[in-house]
């Protein structure tokens, strides 16, 4: 009989739930000394309460702190990682993505060979009336500031860590769609459970669109698509400024994460992309789905929230073998700053993997 591979803690796991424990550690504490001191028949003594060394606890807290202990040893064995942060993909460790280097191929060859591909693909007709199907596989790290660990650090939070999201998107945004979120991880090969939310009807995006039929207005040529990317107005010309370049390569990662492409359109993109300065290529890239590629990428870019910008990139990785997007991830590219970052050098930020697109008749139907 098969087995299903074990996938690897992701990124940033590891210091969640040893701060989980520890919570759990000091709830057991707790709830023990509670019952020690109901079940205590002599009156507490006036004054301020003073808490009793560890030494001095009833014996039978002792088990509960052995047992949580243990757990913590358990998870010692797998929990490998510290709090300089987690590894940068499924079965890759900081250190292996912290020796990464800029691969010897050119970007623009690159992103024209995936250009040429693209416009081979085939979209038959769309209907009104059809829906964007869409299954994507999440990862982001971020930090909560409503809570504080000891060290006065803000503590560790994770969103979506390798949640599974299935969408049913209005093909011309004038019908109600579908959000399915499995918490779990698995998405339409799996029988987890999930939950539900409409997705209501959508209107033009003013910079970028919301859906298929808004998609399809795009510019199919690259000149046409490089000056969308610009914002650039009849008869003018790209400032040459650091943040255009950043926010035209954002926009092709956005519009790469979120919608479906027909294939002149994503063709374009592909040769628009090549265009803007600062871009270079890593071998060796993976998503949240664990999938290995190449990328075309460009530091001080990102589509999450970071604190250091500068101090990350952005990757938009591809399959070697079919040229086909896989995803993009945020990779950060410096070490730790002081005691409180937990993110090293080579650590995943967040990323998307974009599993499955295609056209469908109804929410809920699969391509």
């Amino acid at each position: 009989m098969s087995t299903i591979p074990e996938k690897d803690l992701p990124p940033g796991r590891h210091r969640v739930l040893r701060e989980h424990l520890m919570r759990e550690i000091t709830s057991e504490i707790t709830s023990e000394m509670n019952e020690a001191n109901e079940a205590n028949e002599t009156p507490p003594p006036v004054g301020p309460p003073v808490r009793p060394p560890l030494w001095r606890r009833p014996a039978f807290v002792a088990p509960a702190l052995a047992g949580a202990l243990s757990v913590a040893v358990v998870l010692g064995v797998t929990v490998t990682r510290d709090a300089t942060g987690p590894s940068a993909g499924p079965g890759t460790t900081s250190s292996d993505r912290a020796h990464d280097t800029m691969s010897r191929q050119s970007p623009a060859e690159l992103l024209e060979r995936i250009a040429r591909a693209a416009e081979k693909g085939r979209l038959s007709r769309v209907r009104d009336n059809q829906f964007v199907y869409s299954e994507v596989e999440n990862y982001h790290w971020k930090m909560d500031p409503g809570l504080r660990l000891p060290d006065d650090c803000l503590m560790t939070a994770e969103g979506h860590p390798y949640g599974v999201e299935q969408s049913w998107k209005s093909v011309d945004g004038q019908s109600e769609g579908l959000r399915r979120e499995h918490a779990d991880g698995k998405g339409s090969g799996g029988d987890g459970g999930y939950t539900e939310n409409t997705i209501a009807r959508q209107l033009p995006g003013k910079t970028m669109p919301e859906y298929f039929r808004q998609v399809e207005e795009l510019p199919a040529d690259p000149e046409g698509m490089y000056r969308w990317l610009y914002g650039l107005e009849p008869g003018e010309r790209a400032s040459g400024k650091r943040a255009a370049d950043v926010d035209a390569y954002e926009k092709v990662a956005r519009l790469l994460t979120s919608q479906l492409l027909p294939p002149k359109t994503a063709a374009a993109l592909y040769r628009a992309a090549a265009r803007i300065p600062g871009l270079f290529v890593v071998d060796d890239a993976r998503d949240a789905a664990g999938r290995q590629g190449v990328a075309v990428a460009m530091k001080g870019a990102s589509l999450s929230w970071t604190p250091d910008r500068v101090g990350a990139r952005s990757e938009l990785i591809f399959d070697e073998k079919t040229d086909k997007f896989l995803g993009e991830s945020t990779v950060r590219i410096t070490g730790p700053k002081n005691e409180c970052d937990v993110l090293d050098k080579g650590d995943l930020v967040e990323s998307v993997a974009v599993v499955d697109r295609g056209i469908v008749d109804e929410t809920g139907q699969l391509p």
